[in-house]
């Protein structure tokens, strides 16, 4: 289990380097375009993608879960780019170090409703790396109505050939 949870962090990080290579060659007006999807641009997607993984970082590290207040925060795309990237790191160091007693254990925490919950680490983990997989998707979606044609590929197949 602790390979796969290892190999899943460190794929969803390659991915969305990947990926966020094509996002930073778009122009302010590009990042910001209203899109039909979840969110309305790419910026707010990132944005969103950015304040998920740092939520589930303060929830899992016991720290004050202020990324609810990242929509706020004025940041640029650029910072909310090298933000996803550096949780990212973060998430695919700190996995290698569990054992799976550890992703076995069950964590507690509080949804931004206050719901409290308790599941498996591993769960949690497999969830926080499956949302930002769902987002890259819609990324692709919203960059070709960009007219963004050369589209790198971020399948985990594609990593798993090329770790």
């Amino acid at each position: 289990m602790q390979t796969m949870i290892a190999d899943y962090a460190a794929y969803n990080q390659w991915a969305n380097d990947v990926l966020l290579k094509v996002v930073k060659t778009l122009d302010a007006s590009q990042q910001q375009k209203e899109i039909i999807s979840s969110f309305p641009s790419v910026y707010s997607t990132l944005l969103h993608v950015l304040s998920a993984e740092t939520i589930w970082w303060q929830r899992m590290h016991n720290e004050p879960q202020t990324a609810w207040t990242l929509k706020d925060a004025g940041l640029s795309c650029e910072a909310i780019l090298d933000g996803i990237l550096r949780q990212d790191k973060l998430w695919a160091e700190w996995v290698t170090t569990l054992q799976t007693e550890q992703l076995q254990s069950m964590m507690g925490y509080k949804t931004s409703k206050q719901e409290y919950f308790e599941q498996p680490l591993w769960e949690i983990l497999m969830h926080l790396f499956n949302h930002s997989t769902y987002h890259r998707g819609q990324l692709v979606t919203m960059l070709r109505q960009l007219g963004i044609t050369q589209l790198p590929g971020t399948d985990f197949i594609l990593w798993c050939r090329n770790k």
